[in-house]
C-alpha cells in the first residue's frame, strides 16, 4: 500500500511538472507560478524528486535540465519577467497625436487623465494614443510647455525630447528645448522631477530649481532658479538668459507673430539678455535690444530687420 502511495505521489508530481511546462512561452522571460507558496513548494517537490532520480543514468540528462531549469527559474523568473515587461514598455511603437502651435497662438490642452498642458507659440508636442498605458508619454519636439500633471504613482509621467526624458509623478514644472539654443531647460515650480538621458541619470530637481542640459557636451547644470512662477508663465512673461540672437528672434517672433531678419548673419549667434512680456508693444522690446546690446532696427508691417 505504501508502495503504491510512493508511485501515486511521483505520478502526482510529474504530472504537476509536465501542467507547469506547459504553462510556459520558450521565447519569453515568464513567471509560471501562481503565488510565492506555490513556487516554493513545487520547488521543493521538484528538487527532492531530482535527488531520488539523479544517481539512474537513464533519467540523468533529463532531471538534470530540470534542476538547472528549476534553480533559474524559482531564483530570477519574476525579475526576468519585470526586466521584460520594461523593456516592452520602453520599446513599444506608440501611436503618437501631434500638436502644433502657429505664431501668435497659444494653446492649453488637456489630457484624459486630467492633466494639463499650456503650449507657448511656436510648439511642437506629441502625446500617445491611448494615453494611459504603463506610463503616460509626451514628446516635446520643439518650444516651451508648462506642464500640470495629474498624480498618479502608478503611471510615470514621461516627457521626452530628443536627448532627455523627464519622469515625474504628479507636479508643475516648465521644459523648454529650443533647438536654436544650446541647452535644453527643465524648470521646476512645485513637487519633484528626475531627468535622464539614454546614458545615464542626469539629476533630481527640487522646487525652484532648473536642470540644462548641453546639447553639445551632453554636460549638465543644476541650479536655483526662482524667476519664474505659474502666474508669470501663464500671464505671457519670457526670461531669455545668455541666449543667441536667434533664439531671441525666433521667440520674438512666435510671440508678436511677426518676423526678425538680420542685415549682417553674423549677428545671429551674439548672445543677449533681455526680458519681456507678451503684453509688451513689440518696438518697447526692440528700444531695449538698441540700448543694451546696441543694436538698430527696422519695422515694416510684421517684418523687423536687425542692424548695426
Amino acid at each position: 500500500m505504501a508502495k503504491k502511495n510512493v508511485f501515486a505521489e511521483r505520478r502526482k508530481i510529474n504530472q504537476q511538472a509536465e501542467a507547469w511546462f506547459n504553462r510556459t512561452n520558450d521565447s519569453i522571460p515568464f513567471e509560471a507560478f501562481n503565488d510565492e507558496e506555490e513556487k516554493i513548494s513545487t520547488g521543493e517537490k521538484m528538487l527532492g524528486e531530482i535527488r531520488r532520480k539523479i544517481n539512474k543514468q537513464k533519467f540523468y540528462r533529463l532531471w538534470l535540465n530540470i534542476a538547472a531549469t528549476a534553480v533559474i527559474i524559482i531564483s530570477v523568473g519574476t525579475f526576468s519577467y519585470r526586466s521584460y515587461i520594461n523593456s516592452r514598455v520602453e520599446n513599444t511603437e506608440h501611436i503618437w497625436q501631434h500638436y502644433v502651435t502657429q505664431k501668435g497662438e497659444i494653446k492649453q490642452i488637456i489630457l484624459p487623465d486630467s492633466s494639463i498642458l499650456h503650449l507657448r507659440p511656436g510648439s511642437k508636442i506629441a502625446i500617445t494614443h491611448p494615453f494611459v498605458q504603463q506610463t503616460r508619454q509626451v514628446k516635446l519636439e520643439e518650444g516651451e510647455v508648462y506642464f500640470e500633471v495629474k498624480h498618479d504613482p502608478e503611471h510615470p509621467f514621461l516627457v521626452k525630447t530628443s536627448q532627455i526624458i523627464t519622469e515625474v509623478l504628479g507636479t508643475k514644472f516648465i521644459i523648454n528645448n529650443d533647438p536654436l539654443r544650446p541647452d535644453i531647460h527643465v524648470s521646476l515650480l512645485s513637487g519633484k522631477v528626475s531627468v535622464r538621458n539614454q546614458k545615464a541619470h542626469l539629476g533630481v530637481l527640487l522646487p525652484n530649481q532648473q536642470l540644462s542640459f548641453n546639447r553639445i557636451r551632453e554636460t549638465v547644470k543644476l541650479e536655483n532658479n526662482s524667476a519664474y512662477s505659474s502666474e508669470n508663465w501663464l500671464n505671457g512673461e519670457y526670461i531669455l538668459e545668455d541666449v543667441p540672437l536667434k533664439s531671441f528672434a525666433k521667440t520674438f517672433g512666435n510671440a508678436f507673430s511677426m518676423e526678425i531678419k538680420f542685415k549682417q548673419k553674423e549677428f545671429e549667434n551674439l548672445h543677449v539678455s533681455i526680458q519681456f512680456n507678451r503684453g509688451d508693444y513689440p518696438k518697447t522690446i526692440l528700444d531695449q535690444l538698441k540700448l543694451i546690446h546696441g543694436l538698430n532696427y527696422q519695422i515694416k508691417d510684421k517684418e523687423v530687420i536687425l542692424m548695426r
